[in-house]
């Protein structure tokens, strides 16, 4: 029987983190970021209490990393080479629905997070709402840049269609926290043909 290799310093560090990120993800989800201690988090990723404190430095340090690498990032949606302004808008929607159907515990996790942090004038607030203005921005840049190719009817108005579109996804999000029975990925894809449908200057992609 050959023995198994010894893990490195660096894959013990890393499955750690992993651990507590998820263990972290769990917790939110069930009960606020607000109610979710550090050392309720270490706990429950199998550690000692303190681990949060030894892996990342705080409670808030962790969520930093676990925005920045488990949720932005999935949200920050490529445009690709050739895409009209139409399907870039498209894109963004079908990725958010993406992210509901393979993770939604990571999605209901900071979804919870972020409707907490409204309520509070934190450091945390402060990132959500500069990460809502990011995507409002990407959405009227992708309308303005389907009306500049003839994808999207050139008689909307891109900061206006932009501002209700963030509104429609945040009250889709709201709707799927407080009832569990709202298929979040069923009505992202109807929105997403409504959108279309009110977009393209010939109702085709």
């Amino acid at each position: 029987m050959t023995d198994k290799p010894r893990r490195t310093q660096q894959e013990r560090v890393d499955e750690s983190s992993r651990r507590l990120i998820d263990a972290a993800i769990i917790l939110i989800g069930q009960q606020g970021y607000a109610a979710t201690t550090a050392q309720q988090i270490g706990l429950h990723a199998g550690y000692s209490r303190d681990m949060v404190r030894v892996r990342f430095g705080s409670k808030d340090a962790l969520l930093d990393a676990m925005l920045a690498s488990r949720y932005e990032s999935r949200l920050d949606i490529p445009d690709e080479p050739g895409d009209s302004g139409l399907q870039r808008v498209l894109r963004r929607i079908s990725g958010l629905r993406e992210f509901a159907i393979s993770d939604p515990d990571l999605l209901r996790a900071m979804l919870v997070l972020n409707f907490e942090a409204a309520q509070a004038d934190t450091q945390l607030r402060t990132r959500i709402r500069n990460w809502i203005d990011r995507v409002r921005t990407g959405f009227a840049e992708a309308i303005r840049t389907g009306q500049a190719d003839g994808s999207i009817t050139d008689s909307l108005d891109a900061g206006a269609e932009s501002r209700e579109m963030v509104s429609a996804t945040i009250g889709f999000a709201y709707w799927w926290i407080v009832e569990p029975g709202f298929d979040l990925a069923g009505e992202l894809t109807e929105w997403s043909e409504r959108v279309q449908a009110r977009l393209s200057s010939t109702a085709t992609v």
